[in-house]
This record gives C-alpha cells, structure tokens and sequence, in this order.
C-alpha cells in the first residue's frame, strides 16, 4: 500500500474505529486513486485518452467477424488518434446524436474531389456548418497541441495528417442519417462524431 492510500486507510479507520477493515480499505483505495489521478493534471489525461482510443481501435479491428481487417485503410486509424476533444465536448465519439464531426478525407482524394464534397456538405439541410482543414494547418494545429511532447511531435510529418471536413449538425438527431451518407462516398475515409456544447469549436476537436 503506497503511501497515499495508508494515508487514507489511517484517517478512515481513525474516524470509525468500529467500522469493517475490509470496507475501510476499498474507500481508501478509491480516494487514494482520485488523488493520483487529479494530480496527474491536464496534459497526462489527454495522453492517456489518445492511449484509450489506440486500444479501442485496435480491439475494433481484430475482433471485426472473420478476421478480415480494418474497416478502413490503416492510414486512417493515427491521424485520428491525435485528434483531442474540445474541454466542452464528450471525450467519446457516438454513433447517433452528435452535434459535431470530423470527416477525414483518403490520403489519394483529388482537389476536384474535395471540391465537389464540400459543395455537398454546404448545400446538405443537415449541416449548421462546416470548416475545412489541410494537411499544413493540422500539422500546425497538432504541433502546438503537444508541444509538450516534442518526441511525439517530431515522429509525425504533414503528409501523415489527413485532411478533414469540421461539421457542426443543424439538428444532431439528424447525424446517423448524415454518417450513413457520407462513408458510402468515394473520397471519404473515416469519420467521427460527438457531443458539444454551442461554445465548442466546430467538429468538437482541438
């Protein structure tokens, strides 16, 4: 037992010297752990999500029926790891729902093509918004949002960050509709979404 959990053991046990060991134990554990974890600070939460999110793409893509491989091309699967949800947003895409996206673009989609998408999604009922962003200012974006992390950082070039569409949804209950739509289009690799407050920034991701 570390030191911060005998530490709360003694003060639990101080408190209620007739309460049950074993149950005096469990509380202590549980408020040893919240210690740790507040003072872990923003920076170490961040990475242990993209951490959580490497582990959920990775289980998705061994258990998917009759070992047949990723849902997408690899080359999706890093770039969406580094994204991080905005402080007002759920850090946990959904299926139905959302109000915000991200839809990453193929690393072989044409300029005509990008074009022609992004009238699509400007001329979509669906959408509130929508934002485009290129290979240079996601990297510029993902360079100072770990800059903390210069190893991380110096590991990835430009040409590894894809190129995205942010969309903010005019109504969320219309998302799985628009989700469904958009991955049967040639161009389209991936996309995520999830649930914000009307403060976040649009696509919900820093």
């Amino acid at each position: 037992m570390d030191a911060n959990l005998r530490e709360q053991f003694d003060r639990a046990v101080d408190d209620d010297p007739g309460a049950d060991p074993g149950e005096m134990a469990l509380a202590a554990i549980a408020e040893g752990g919240r210690i740790r974890r507040r003072r872990r600070g923003i920076a170490a939460a961040t990475v242990a999500a993209v951490l959580v999110l490497v582990a959920g793409v990775v289980t998705a893509v061994n258990l998917r029926p009759g070992g047949s491989g990723p849902v997408s091309p690899p080359e999706a699967f890093a770039p969406a790891m580094m994204l991080v949800a905005a402080p007002s947003c759920a850090s946990k895409t959904v299926e139905k729902n959302a109000t915000d996206v991200v839809i990453f673009l193929g690393p072989a989609v044409t300029a005509e093509r990008k074009a022609e998408l992004r009238s699509k999604l400007d001329d979509d009922p669906r959408v509130g918004a929508v934002l485009y962003e290129g290979r240079e200012d996601a990297y510029e974006r993902f360079r100072k949002l770990w800059s903390d992390s210069p190893d991380f950082v110096s590991s990835v070039s430009p040409k590894e960050l894809p190129e995205t569409f942010r969309v903010r949804m005019e109504k969320r209950s219309r998302y799985a509709s628009l989700r469904a739509d958009y991955a049967a289009m040639d161009g389209i690799e991936w996309i995520e979404g999830r649930v914000c407050t009307a403060d976040a920034p649009v696509g919900g991701v820093w």
